[in-house]
């Protein structure tokens, strides 16, 4: 399992949401119907951790999958090879436990 070894052992949730909101061409503002300016703030600021329900709201206002946000926030440059890196590594574990 050395996929694992590669893949940052913390989630960076506060980049990951900039990231992505910016990408949507989003501010925080635009973001009011998922969850308050404060709470925004204090998760992009990694003061907070969102829950997955706010992880869900969230993504939903920037019209992406809830997944999409926790990959973002597990691959800090959001490329290709390290996000291709971290589906393998799910996809071992996911095999590990569930029969075909």
């Amino acid at each position: 399992m050395s996929t694992r070894k590669r893949a940052p052992p913390q989630a960076d949730f506060g980049r990951a949401l900039q990231q992505l909101r910016a990408a949507r061409g989003l501010v925080q503002e635009d973001m009011l119907l998922a969850t308050s300016r404060r709470h925004i703030s204090r998760i992009e600021q990694g003061h907070q951790v969102p829950s997955i329900r706010t992880i869900e709201v969230l993504a939903e206002q920037m019209q992406i999958h809830p997944l999409t946000l926790i990959v973002a926030a597990y691959c800090p440059d959001l490329d290709g090879a390290s996000v291709n890196e971290l589906l393998k590594t799910i996809k071992t574990d996911v095999k590990g436990m569930v029969s075909d």
